[in-house]
């Protein structure tokens, strides 16, 4: 009951949904939430212990707080930037005590936000991009959020049978349904990597046939966007006829000239902001360089060193068995998003990411865990009651195998 009410309070938290009463109490709530799942790690008997990313969130804080009065930046900035930093120490540690917490997580996420982008689909009178959003102001991130969940839905498709089987599977197509309605080009590449990982691995067939269609497409995209309604399609979702007011070229440019010229401590917590204002935006749409870009080039080092601890998890698994793969899918899932975004500018969505990482990291340990023989049970008859053939000189007697 105990882990149901976290699980609960800790959906509310990483889907954003609480920022409708208060966006600080998400932020400093995920913070928290962080931290404590951290500490139950810690404490439980069964921890496996990730000493980089703690070692790694406590340098990232002092670096913060080296930036931040170096810069002189605002103290509510220096909390926000400090909170985001702090939240990666629940990557410090995996343990089975808590998967019950963290596949209640993930499954609360999946559910609320299928049915919150659902729900303003149906009430909105135009879909395009950016008109389906959450009390965070994040809608793209949600897109990415069902991603990450997106796998063990897979996972309950493969595990149940009968009515619960296609339960299962009208949830898989909603939250696919869903990643589309948000519009996001991030979300729906993800999406699509994700089940074409997922179909590769066992089927080669099916997984050809994919690539053949994907690559037809490609080659004959601009005979296809001749076609009235799939050119409305494409240009709706800003895969033609779009151009940026801010290209992501431009905002890594002008990121990168004042990484360069502030290259050890940044500009300061919260001061890329005003830097970027020009353009209307707020961050640098990517965690490494929005690292980099506050609290310097060995801040930015020190995360990517754990960023690549991570994905390590998908390589290692990729010549597994393919349950194992599956779970460190959502990981893709996230890093993929972070290539455009900076989920690492909410702590609360780090939780979703260390709840994930548990199970992947679970999984991956189950699979290289060798298999123990079974044992040869010695079965004693009394002299009485053994049967012709047995006896001090018979073969194999009294012996189960």
């Amino acid at each position: 009951m105990g882990s149901l009410v976290a699980a609960i309070i800790g959906t509310l938290l990483t889907s954003g949904m609480l920022s409708a009463v208060s966006h600080e109490l998400t932020l400093l709530g995920g913070a928290a939430a962080c931290v404590l799942f951290a500490l139950n790690g810690l404490l439980s008997n069964r921890a496996s212990i990730h000493p980089v990313f703690g070692l790694g969130a406590v340098v990232l804080s002092l670096l913060c707080l080296i930036s931040s009065e170096s810069s002189a930046a605002s103290v509510s900035s220096t909390i926000h930037i400090l909170s985001c930093y702090v939240a990666t120490v629940a990557l410090a540690c995996s343990s089975p005590d808590l998967s019950v917490f963290c596949r209640q997580l993930i499954f609360g996420n999946n559910l609320l936000l299928t049915v919150w982008v659902l729900f303003q689909a149906v009430q909105a009178t135009e879909l395009r991009a950016w008109a389906i959003s959450n009390p965070s102001g994040t809608g793209n991130l949600m897109a990415a959020q069902i991603n990450m969940t997106l796998p063990f839905v897979l996972m309950k498709i493969h595990d149940t049978v009968g009515t619960r089987r296609l339960g299962w599977q009208c949830l898989l197509g909603l939250n696919c349904l869903a990643v589309f309605l948000v519009m996001s080009r991030n979300g729906i590449g993800a999406m699509l990597i994700i089940l074409t990982l997922y179909v590769l691995f066992n089927h080669k067939r099916m997984a050809l046939m994919l690539i053949a269609m994907i690559g037809t497409t490609t080659v004959f995209l601009d005979q296809l966007a001749q076609i009235p309604w799939i050119r409305q399609l494409l240009i709706r979702y800003r895969i033609i006829g779009f151009k940026p007011v801010a290209p992501r070229s431009l905002i890594w440019e002008i990121s990168s000239w004042h990484i360069q010229k502030n290259p050890w401590l940044g500009v300061g917590p919260g001061e890329p902001r005003r830097y970027l204002a020009t353009l209307d935006i707020y961050h640098a749409h990517n965690n490494i360089i929005q690292v980099a870009f506050e609290t310097g080039i060995p801040s930015a080092a020190i995360y990517t060193l754990m960023i690549g601890l991570l994905l390590l998890l998908p390589v290692r698994t990729m010549l597994g068995d393919r349950r194992t793969f599956m779970t460190t899918l959502p990981i893709l899932a996230y890093f993929a998003y972070s290539w455009t975004g900076s989920p690492l500018s909410f702590p609360a969505a780090t939780l979703l990411l260390a709840a994930v990482a548990n199970e992947a990291r679970l999984a991956r340990k189950r699979q290289e865990l060798p298999l123990q023989p079974a044992p040869q049970t010695q079965v004693v008859f009394p002299r009485s009651a053994r049967p012709a053939g047995f006896g001090p000189g018979a073969p194999y007697a009294g012996r189960v195998t």
